[in-house]
């Protein structure tokens, strides 16, 4: 009987201390890692960055918990060479979403064949309306490691975005992943 009601009070606890514990389903502090004072270094080990300048203002993925572990998604198809990259900004009062794509097969500097912007706060766009590369604009991607073995892929990347409807333009600059 004792062991019974250990085992229950274990229980009815746990769900408590659970929820006390701020590592395993929440992310650090938005002001920290959404917006930060300066952009986290070039790396090129896997470190799970992505983070760019939009018009001049710091970006930078995060987000993630029990149902959507990782702000970041991405890959890149070693037999078709496409690689792509979605990065989430859902923390704090931060609702946005970038992605750049490309075909790349090795280290170098190729176009970015598709890049997208959304922001679920902003009236003039939608879900399905996100804004796009500008055509003409020196929309390019630089990989600086492209590690098949252990399937790394790091690099830089600039673009333009615009939006007919909210007849914006974007200037994306300062670019880095490390995936």
């Amino acid at each position: 009987m004792k062991n019974k009601f250990l085992l229950l009070t274990l229980l009815l606890a746990l769900p408590v201390l659970w929820g006390g514990c701020d590592k395993l389903f929440t992310t650090p502090d938005a002001a920290s890692i959404a917006q930060p004072d300066e952009l986290p270094p070039i790396t090129t080990t896997g470190e799970g960055v992505f983070a760019c300048k939009i018009n001049g203002v710091n970006w930078q993925r995060c987000g993630g918990g029990f149902f959507e572990p990782s702000s970041l998604k991405g890959e890149w198809h070693s037999v078709l060479k496409i690689f792509y990259l979605i990065a989430m900004r859902s923390c704090g009062d931060f609702d946005d979403s970038m992605s750049i794509h490309a075909t790349i097969d090795s280290v170098g500097v190729y176009p970015l064949e598709r890049a997208t912007y959304g922001n679920f706060d902003i009236e003039c766009q939608d879900v399905a309306d996100p804004y796009i590369l500008l055509d003409g604009a020196d929309n390019r991607i630089e990989i600086l490691n492209l590690d098949t073995v252990k399937t790394i892929v790091s690099g830089t990347f600039q673009c333009t975005l615009v939006h007919e409807k909210c007849g914006d333009t974007l200037f994306i600059t300062d670019g880095r992943f490390d995936f």
